[in-house]
């Protein structure tokens, strides 16, 4: 059975950018961590983070060829990464359309386990440092395969 989720995100909407290096180099500040989504289309396929420079993660990814848009968030420190990448692996993990095998690592130094992968934590969503993430059951992001940028 094929489950679809969808991330919304409060104003202002996140774009997801052509995955080109040079569009990521104009678009996403270097020197900090951040989370990404990799998407064919509208189709997240692979997410990941950076807990030192994101920018550098993406324009260096090995599986950037595969993906048409990008999408990303930028993160205070690595802990919050971990958490926000933590959040999308387990959301659209769901969906079977993940290429990621592995869950993600915690940062160096981290002790604490994933808050989402214990069941029935009812409070996993609030470990999560940003509030305007919500994640719900619907379809996937929509991209606009002619444009440039596409709202996610």
């Amino acid at each position: 059975m094929l489950v679809s989720a969808e991330l919304l995100f409060d104003e202002p909407r996140r774009l997801a950018f052509l995955a080109t290096p040079s569009v990521l180099r104009t678009m996403v500040p270097a020197g900090h961590p951040g989370v990404y989504m990799l998407l064919q289309m509208d189709i997240p396929f692979y997410v990941g983070r950076s807990d030192s420079c994101l920018q550098t993660r993406l324009v260096g990814h090995p599986l950037l060829a595969l993906a048409t848009h990008v999408a990303w968030e930028p993160c205070t420190n690595p802990l919050e990464a971990y958490r926000l990448e933590s959040a999308w692996f387990h959301t659209l993990g769901v969906t079977g359309l993940l290429i990621n095998q592995i869950h993600p690592a915690r940062p160096a130094g981290e002790k604490n386990s994933c808050p989402f992968c214990s069941p029935g934590d009812c409070q996993a969503w609030t470990h999560l440092m940003r509030s305007s993430l919500e994640i719900g059951a619907a379809s996937t992001v929509a991209a606009d395969p002619t444009a440039t940028a596409a709202k996610t």
